[in-house]
């Protein structure tokens, strides 16, 4: 692959994503003149992009939306929603194309169809007359509309197929008619989306009748019969909803990389300083002297190495609006999908975080989105009744506070029920009757992060099927942040995410156990006790001690390393950590001291061992085992 063609896959990501932020503001603020030209730059910089480097059925259709753009700019075309859709639509097929050259390093062999079916119904929209002008192709035996010709249909489809799944299970008790409405209301959002291109009149009986009669099979052979309406998509046109694979290359700042350099010339004279100094130790000066200037160029090398560190982190930082680029499309899509008018606002997309982070933090703030579009926000009836907006708003908020990120999802809908909480609580074991009586609302909500909770009366593919925030938690506690949750009844629930700046360097406290020293995030460390060994009993298999009238599991890690039970007398140091939303003890024989690490994912035989996150050196060559606590605490409960 040559560079030209190198650099425009780099820059074709960047258009895209700018050409789908002007878009869908322009669909919001259709007078919006500053978005109009935006949008148009996008489509106008990507055709002379792809021209240049021969690209020829991608600049054939970017030149169609160029065209009709234009023709909005000079005022004898108005802005649609149809408009939009045809020029996303366009913009996923440009993002699919550079996928696949990126991967094989051609366009694949049906380019030119696409691209003729592009034109064509850029043509259409511009003028129905003159439609007939427009290169004709296979696609011109269907007057349907190509399932991917919005970007919304590969969404549609995955609803309709969850909506299948969902009738086909055994419906809990009261929930079968809950199940027909869900099914019933999405199946007809679908409808009046296509109107034009399926037949709606034939669909919609069935739909209804298998509402009245409660008859699940027919509502399933109805859905068949929309899912035949829709073409199946390309596998080369994935939705703009797809993970996308980590970005190989960083750009990066000039000032950033001129800063490297000096650096580095410093970090020149300090070595020539020292190897000054070396001389002078193998004749005969003033030792006192000597010292003083060996500790001065450790002052100033320790300096440098500080700077340098920071300097290299800063190219490893992207702002979150890498991940947060595809957010405003995804709720468009699924707000429409199901009915439910919603926006989404977006502050603090600038904020910047460490690579990993940004490229993580994509699915955990996929599936709230998801959750709180589905479950979280009322239907335009609901929120009228109660004296809301028809519209609802999700914010998503990023910050930096310090060594962390802060980002947060916050909605207007009905908020969290906690006596629906407590209630699905007890019926799964999610904790002891007497706990859950005991917690406060605000502890009683933070029960959806138990494995497969779920208060929904109703499954869609939106959601998930009752898996998902559990997964949220430790995915977050994975990078080494935390996630907290708030809400209120019918004023709407805030999910927050507290994530380290960076996840190379970090913080540990030093613990020896068994002979062995190990590292601990000092992120999970809460404090440091020192108890009576008596104060810890046993529990079955297991042991535990109370604080502050609080029963606590522990973990003595001596004895999980192998070695046999301690002594029952004497004092234990125990470690009081937070593990997946848990206070726990770690005993151990000896606290250490608290270092900044650059840690190294685990190899050779350490990366088949559970519960180690990764190595470091320490200063004397030992290497130093950093503890991943939740597979600690995981394995000894198991």
């Amino acid at each position: 692959m040559n560079e030209f063609v190198e650099q425009f896959l780099i820059e074709g990501r960047e258009l895209v994503a700018q050409g789908n932020d002007d878009l869908l503001a322009l669909e919001e603020h259709p007078d919006d003149r500053e978005r109009l030209d935006g949008a148009f730059r996008a489509f106008h910089t990507l055709k002379g992009a792809a021209g240049i480097v021969d690209f020829v059925a991608m600049s054939r259709a970017l030149h169609a939306a160029e065209d009709v753009l234009s023709a909005v700019r000079s005022k004898s075309a108005p802005v649609t929603p149809g408009l939009i859709d045809l020029c996303l639509a366009c913009l996923d097929q440009v993002s699919a194309w550079i996928d696949r050259m990126r991967s094989s390093g051609e366009l694949p062999a049906d380019a030119d169809a696409a691209a003729d079916d592009l034109v064509r119904r850029f043509a259409t929209l511009a003028s129905p007359d003159t439609a007939s002008l427009a290169p004709r192709g296979p696609g011109d035996a269907t007057t349907r509309r190509p399932a991917d010709s919005t970007g919304v249909s590969t969404i549609e489809r995955d609803l309709l197929e969850a909506q299948k799944l969902m009738l086909a299970e055994p419906a809990p008790e009261g929930a079968a008619a809950a199940r027909l409405e869900s099914a019933s209301r999405i199946a007809a959002n679908v409808l009046r989306h296509h109107g034009r291109s399926l037949d709606a009149a034939d669909l919609e009986g069935p739909l209804q009748s298998s509402l009245v009669t409660g008859n699940a099979e027919a509502m399933i052979e109805a859905i068949d019969r929309i899912l035949e309406g829709l073409a199946e998509p390309a596998p080369e046109r994935p939705g703009t909803l797809s993970p996308q694979a980590p970005e190989a290359t960083l750009r990066v700042d000039v000032d950033r990389i001129d800063s490297l350099v000096r650096l580095t010339g410093e970090l020149l004279i300090a070595k020539n300083a020292i190897g000054h100094s070396a001389a002078r130790a193998q004749g005969e000066g003033d030792p006192r002297a000597l010292a003083v200037a060996l500790k001065n160029q450790h002052l100033a090398l320790d300096r440098l190495i500080g700077e340098l560190q920071r300097s290299v982190f800063s190219l490893r930082v992207l702002p979150l609006q890498h991940a947060f680029q595809r957010f405003p499309r995804l709720v468009r899509e699924m707000a429409t999908a199901l009915g439910k008018p919603a926006r989404l606002m977006i502050e603090g997309a600038t904020t910047e975080a460490d690579k990993t982070i940004v490229e993580a933090i994509a699915e955990p703030l996929l599936h709230v989105l998801r959750n709180g579009l589905d479950h979280g926000l009322e239907d335009a009836s609901e929120r009228a009744a109660l004296g809301k907006p028809a519209t609802a708003t999700i914010h998503l908020r990023a910050e930096r506070q310090g060594e962390h990120v802060v980002i947060e999802v916050e909605d207007d809908g009905r908020g969290i029920d906690v006596a629906r909480v407590r209630e699905v609580a007890r019926r799964r074991n999610a904790a002891p009757e007497a706990a859950i009586v005991a917690m406060s609302d605000e502890e009683a909500i933070n029960l959806i992060f138990a494995p497969g909770f779920s208060t929904a009366s109703r499954v869609t593919d939106l959601s998930g099927r009752g898996v998902g925030m559990d997964v949220v938690r430790n995915t977050i506690e994975r990078l080494g942040g935390r996630v907290s949750l708030s809400s209120r009844r019918q004023r709407g629930t805030t999910v927050r995410f507290t994530l380290p700046f960076t996840v190379i360097m970090t913080q540990v406290l030093t613990v020896e156990a068994a002979g062995q020293v190990f590292g601990v995030p000092l992120e999970a460390v809460v404090e440091t006790v020192r108890v009576g060994r008596s104060a810890i009993s046993p529990v079955g298999a297991a042991r535990a001690m109370v604080l502050r009238d609080r029963t606590l599991p522990v973990i003595d890690l001596g004895q999980a390393l192998g070695r046999g039970a301690r002594a029952a007398e004497g004092d234990a140091n125990v470690l009081i950590v937070a593990v997946a939303g848990q206070l726990g003890g770690l005993e151990v024989d000896r606290l250490g001291d608290r270092l900044d690490v650059m840690l190294k994912p685990p190899e050779g035989l350490l990366a088949g061992i559970p519960g180690i996150d990764g190595t470091t050196l320490l200063g004397d060559g030992r290497v130093l085992i950093v503890l991943d606590l939740g597979e600690v605490f995981g394995n000894a409960d198991d």
